[in-house]
């Protein structure tokens, strides 16, 4: 079971208690994947970015302020800030394919492939909506935050997050019809 947060967990880690870390790293740490992982729709950057997320809150957390944002705010901003940093990045790298013959052949894939490809799928329709709109979806479904939460992390109003909520989930609906690709 996961360890509640409280502001004496977040003072313990500030001063260094590695219980208390850990303790943050397990709480947070598949929400901020599974955002890294719908902003970038590559598995390895997602776990990549993840680290880097996790890296940049122990060198900061130590001037985190409870009074100005939630620390779910304050991590997921971090989090936002490492995906647009890949994105800066990736402008400038060259990807090269690899060999078919890496890629393992086992029967029991097939599941994990069909999940992937979901994942993908809607990866993919999530690209297309504008960069404000995807971090609504995707930290509001995929990681399951609060539209107080959404909102601080933002730094947007509570309506604004709910419109930008409305409009997206809209979108979504129309490309996916487009692909005609339903989810049950």
């Amino acid at each position: 079971m996961l360890q509640a947060i409280t502001p004496d967990t977040i003072i313990q880690a500030q001063n260094g208690d590695s219980r208390m870390i850990s303790a943050l790293y397990q709480r947070y740490r598949v929400g901020v994947f599974r955002y890294l992982y719908y902003r970038t729709g590559n598995l390895q950057a997602a776990e990549d970015l993840t680290s880097e997320v996790f890296l940049r809150m122990l060198r900061a957390i130590e001037n985190y302020q409870p009074t100005g944002v939630s620390f779910d705010a304050w991590l997921f901003q971090i989090a936002r800030n490492v995906a647009i940093d890949h994105y800066r990045k990736a402008r400038h790298r060259q990807h090269l394919p690899l060999d078919d013959e890496l890629v393992a052949k086992d029967e029991r894939v097939e599941g994990a492939v069909e999940r992937e490809l979901i994942s993908e799928n809607l990866a993919e329709a999530l690209a297309q909506l504008n960069e404000t709109q995807r971090d609504v979806i995707v930290m509001r479904f995929v990681v399951g935050m609060r539209i107080a939460q959404v909102a601080q992390t933002l730094h947007k109003s509570e309506d604004a997050i709910k419109g930008l909520q409305r409009r997206g989930l809209m979108a979504l609906r129309d490309i996916l019809s487009d692909w005609e690709v339903h989810y049950v």
